[in-house]
């Protein structure tokens, strides 16, 4: 109780003492303190400041910018934004709420923040730095550097300037660049703290930890006060594993600055490592009070976690993504923590947007398998679990990466080994199973692969995965009935396991029997009411079928999961059949759920567009662009050159250029306005400027092959998609590109192994699924196959006409007439210029014995000029007529 007293007395006396003191002495004392390095007391002496009169901008911009160095950035921005309602002609709020933004991720808004204060100071460098920065946070490095070098050439000895430059080369791995510009900081400052932090940061992240070490303590002779440094090389003890002499370094921190928040964070720390999570969570609570950071809230997330409670690690979690949106660590940590609590349809949601941010991470890409096979979709899970090992083939599971290490060396026999080891020692890690499994069946060991499934069968729920993934086995080798029983086993052990129904009614689908395949899909959603994926099932077969009313009725259920894709899966339905207005009902529907919906938005666009109402479509185009600027701009222009105003058109493609000089996007946009005026020469320089600008650019690769393509020019196509193949040997579109090159080449057979390599990684690659389909019904594969894929692909794209049309020719060549006839008709209303939709129809009238049908469609198709069907087409005529 005397403690008490005694600290109620003191902040008694020190209010007493704020409110002895003017509004401006107040206000000096504040800025005595920031400079000082302390922006806690800071805050002190501005609040009380404008206490005695709100409306002290002066103090408000300090407090503003006490709390930002503080790392409150929410309290800062509030605080600058009432500043600019005082006084709206205080332009340095706008460079301050940039930096804001750019500190908590918010690239795109800082990018917008610095253009306003750049506006009213042209060529001012702190404006073209900030720009600089936001580029960075958007990881549009070239843009990034271009603003930062134009920054430097205004100021050539401005320090901060070559630290942001430094931070960019660094991480596009130019570390030589960026050590030249961090030393050159060093030897031209008195104090060069942040370049001996970095520097230091170089050499821990090249594995010389002794040498960050020695600039850390460099740091500390220069300034003893520096408790980050302390803190850095605490860090770096724990990692040695010396926690003994980490928590000594944080008790003598705690001891020499007690007020200062990293040394009860380094102690937390000690304590998380040594598993005491209590004493951490006391720890890390009194550094996160003191000095909020991203790591004290993720390890006292972290620390909650571990003790099992959950709810409490997720605020802490979604503390760091309200301030940081695009924190990887706390996204995952929340997929992770809703696994857990089994909220597995919100973890899948948190998994997606962090791959939305980059869809590389091979540990969310696990972790998003594991979801997937809680729910039953184990086509999924084994997608993601392909894809996670592809991005990181030292991926077997989360805890699992010795086998795999091996595989990726090369050394088969041993990464084999591991992976079967590190199945017996964790025989119920199911994941490391299903890998192993798919492992033997890329490498045609077809019997290792079912021992290896066969090993892990228990008799209980989680048998279900393990036997479809028997079944997938089983039909590859041709055993249907063997493959059929190990579903119907898996939906007895697990009825509410979706990837069974899935599967079953995938076969029966492929072997023609629709009633069967509907009967699976039906029994899917008796277990999981309103499953997306079943309903879509049964809308594309529906259609198929012919069956309109029904496949509208699947569609209406789909969307009112309020589902983002079923919502746009009716609308294309409805335009499909005419219905405009409804469609455009849906998607209006759909909005006031979720107003910064980007597909809404151009889906949107997209109908207004083909209904001609321009006007209405820029403005739907003008929210996609809020939203990413490339993509809305892009659109815009497709409309503008629709209403035949290609200088608008154009316009806008420089817009883009001049805001983004160092970027490929803007060379890009103006080249595809260039291929639409079929100026292919003026379309290429565009794209070859795009490449300059940045040569790791895939998609400008892809444009250029493209441009060559329309050419006719085969060969320059086939070695700039090379070229993309050495650069991105992942990438799916490079992949299929050059698969389509085969294929329009006459290399059938090429390109059908090309297809199916890229269907065998990325089953729902719908691209490659139809021409994969087209291929086998055209007779260089099985034409069951054809169907199988066919179906794939229109149940991903149920509104593409051009994969219903090659449904038509799969059911068509596997003897289904009648059912290909009803297709093909729907395809040719859609796409009443393409010669080939109408060879097909014709050729399916033909089967179906009506021959003057048959003539009339094939006539049509001569009459829309040449096309790759237009031989076989005048050779059926002829016969017609004979």
């Amino acid at each position: 109780m005397k403690k008490m007293l005694c600290l109620m007395l003191v902040s008694w006396l020190a209010c007493a003492g704020c409110g002895s003191k003017s509004k401006e002495s107040l206000y000096d004392e504040g800025m005595k303190q920031l400079k000082a390095s302390n922006p806690s007391a800071a805050v002190v002496y501005f609040k009380n400041a404008l206490e005695k009169d709100s409306n002290y901008s002066d103090a408000r911009f300090q407090l503003a910018k006490a709390y930002a160095e503080l790392g409150k950035h929410e309290q800062a921005e509030k605080e600058f934004t009432k500043v600019l309602k005082q006084e709206p002609s205080r332009d340095e709020c706008f460079l301050e709420l940039a930096k804001i933004s750019n500190a908590t991720g918010k690239g795109p808004q800082g990018f917008t923040l610095g253009e306003q204060y750049l506006a009213k100071h042209p060529g001012a460098v702190e404006g073209l730095e900030v720009l600089g920065i936001s580029c960075a946070a958007q990881k549009k490095y070239g843009d990034a550097l271009n603003y930062l070098n134009q920054a430097l050439k205004a100021q050539p000895t401005r320090s901060s300037t070559k630290l942001e430059l430094a931070a960019i080369l660094a991480v596009t791995g130019q570390v030589d660049q960026a050590r030249a510009y961090l030393n050159d900081v060093v030897q031209n400052e008195a104090k060069p703290l942040k370049a001996l932090y970095m520097l230091a940061a170089l050499e821990k992240t090249a594995g010389k930890s002794d040498q960050a070490v020695t600039l850390y303590n460099k740091i500390l002779q220069l300034d003893p006060n520096q408790t980050q440094a302390q803190y850095k090389i605490g860090l770096i003890l724990i990692e040695k594993g010396d926690l003994a002499k980490a928590g000594t370094q944080a008790e003598e921190m705690i001891k020499s600055h007690p007020k200062k928040g990293d040394g009860y964070r380094l102690k937390g720390l000690v304590s998380y490592f040594s598993r005491n999570y209590g004493e951490a969570i006391t720890a890390l609570q009194q550094s996160v009070k003191m000095a909020p950071t991203i790591e004290g809230y993720q390890y006292l997330g972290l620390s909650y976690y571990n003790k099992g409670e959950l709810e409490t690690a997720l605020s802490q979690f979604r503390i760091i993504l309200d301030r940081v949106p695009n924190s990887r660590a706390a996204r995952l940590m929340v997929a992770q923590t809703l696994l857990t609590q089994k909220r597995t349809d919100d973890a899948i949601a948190e998994i997606k947007k962090a791959l939305a941010v980059d869809d590389n991470d091979a540990g969310a890409h696990n972790m998003l398998a594991s979801a997937y096979l809680a729910q039953g979709l184990f086509e999924d899970g084994m997608r993601e679990l392909n894809r996670a090992t592809q991005i990181d083939p030292k991926l077997v599971s989360a805890h699992l990466k010795k086998g795999a290490l091996f595989l990726s060396k090369g050394q088969s026999a041993q990464g084999e080994s591991e992976l079967a080891a590190a199945v017996q020692v964790a025989p119920n890690a199911l994941n490391s199973r299903l890998l192993l499994a798919s492992y033997y069946q890329r490498q045609g060991k077809t019997a290792k692969a079912a021992a290896t499934l066969n090993a892990g069968l228990t008799g209980g729920k989680d048998d279900a995965p393990l036997l479809n993934a028997l079944a997938a086995l089983h039909f590859s080798t041709g055993n249907k009935n063997e493959g059929v029983q190990c579903l119907e086993k898996a939906k007895r052990v697990n009825p509410a396991f979706a990837g069974s129904y899935q599967n079953l009614a995938g076969f029966y689908a492929v072997s023609g029997d629709y009633p069967k395949a509907m009967a699976e899909f039906t029994a899917q959603l008796k277990q999981t009411p309103g499953n997306v994926r079943a309903l879509f099932g049964l809308a594309a077969l529906s259609e198929i079928s012919g069956k309109d009313a029904d496949a509208l009725g699947y569609y209406q259920q789909a969307a009112q999961t309020k589902a983002v894709e079923a919502q746009l899966a009716l609308a294309s339905y409805l335009q499909k059949k005419g219905k405009a207005d409804k469609a455009l009902e849906t998607i209006d529907q759909a909005l006031k759920q979720d107003q910064r919906s980007q597909p809404l938005w151009e889906a949107k666009g997209r109908l207004l567009l083909a209904q001609q109402e321009y006007r209405k479509a820029l403005k739907a185009f003008d929210e996609v662009e809020a939203l990413n600027e490339t993509q809305g701009i892009g659109l815009k222009i497709g409309t503008y050159l629709a209403m035949h105003e290609g200088p608008k058109a154009v316009e806008q493609a420089g817009r883009l250029i001049s805001k983004h000089p160092a970027s490929p996007d803007g060379y890009l946009v103006l080249a595809s306005i260039y291929q639409r005026l079929k100026d292919l020469p003026m379309a290429i320089g565009e794209v070859n400027k795009a490449i300059k600008a940045d040569p790791q650019n895939v998609e400008a690769r892809l444009a250029l092959g493209g441009l060559y393509l329309e050419q006719k020019d085969l060969a320059k196509a086939q070695t700039v998609y090379q070229e993309a193949l050495k650069q991105h040997p992942n990438s799916v579109p490079v992949q299929f590109a050059i698969g389509n090159l085969c294929d329009l080449g006459g290399k059938k057979q090429e390109a059908l192994q090309r297809y199916r390599s890229i269907v065998a990684q990325h089953e729902n690659f719908a691209p490659a699924l139809n021409n994969l389909a087209y291929l086998c019904a055209d007779g260089y594969g099985n034409k069951e196959d054809a169907l199988r894929y066919a179906i794939s692909a229109f149940r991903l794209q149920p509104g593409n006409p051009g994969v219903m049309d090659t449904v038509g020719y799969a059911l068509l060549r596997n003897g289904k007439t009648a059912e290909a006839v009803k297709v093909m008709e729907r395809a040719a209303q859609q796409l009443p210029q393409d010669p080939s939709v109408h060879y097909h129809l014709g050729l399916a009238y033909y089967q179906a014995g009506d021959r003057a049908k048959s003539q009339q469609a094939l006539q049509k198709s001569l009459s829309l000029g040449e096309g790759p069907d237009s031989k076989a087409t005048r050779q059926l005529l002829a016969q017609l007529k004979k």
